[in-house]
C-alpha cells in the first residue's frame, strides 16, 4: 500500500492509496481530510469521497494536470487510514532522543 496525501487544484486533499499509470494516477479507497472544530481546537476527520461509485476499492482515475501536489502523510494520519483501509498494522513513530 502506497498511502499518499493529494492535493487537487480544487483545493480538496485526499488520502488514498496512490499508483501512477502513464499520466493517470489512481486513488484507491479514497478519502477527502477535513478540519472538524471541537471544543479543544481543529482536528482532522476523514470523510469518503466518492465511495459509492464502482472504482472506489480499484482506484478513481484523475489526470495529472488535476493534481496541485502529493505528498507523503505523516505516521499518524497513515496508521488511521490503515486501521480503516489497510492491514491495521500501525507503524511506531520514532521516539525523539531526550
Amino acid at each position: 500500500m502506497n498511502v499518499k496525501l493529494v492535493t487537487l487544484k480544487t483545493n480538496h486533499t485526499i488520502l488514498a492509496d496512490f499508483d501512477v499509470d502513464g499520466d493517470v494516477c489512481l486513488l484507491k479507497e479514497p478519502v477527502q481530510v477535513v478540519m472538524q472544530p471541537t471544543k479543544e481546537g481543529p482536528m482532522m476527520a476523514f470523510s469518503p469521497f466518492l465511495d459509492y461509485c464502482q472504482e472506489f476499492k480499484t482506484g478513481i482515475r484523475i489526470h495529472e494536470d488535476d493534481i496541485l501536489c502529493i505528498t507523503t502523510p505523516m505516521r499518524e494520519v497513515e496508521n488511521q487510514y490503515n486501521q480503516i483501509f489497510g492491514s491495521g498494522i500501525q507503524i511506531a513513530s520514532s521516539i525523539p532522543k531526550v
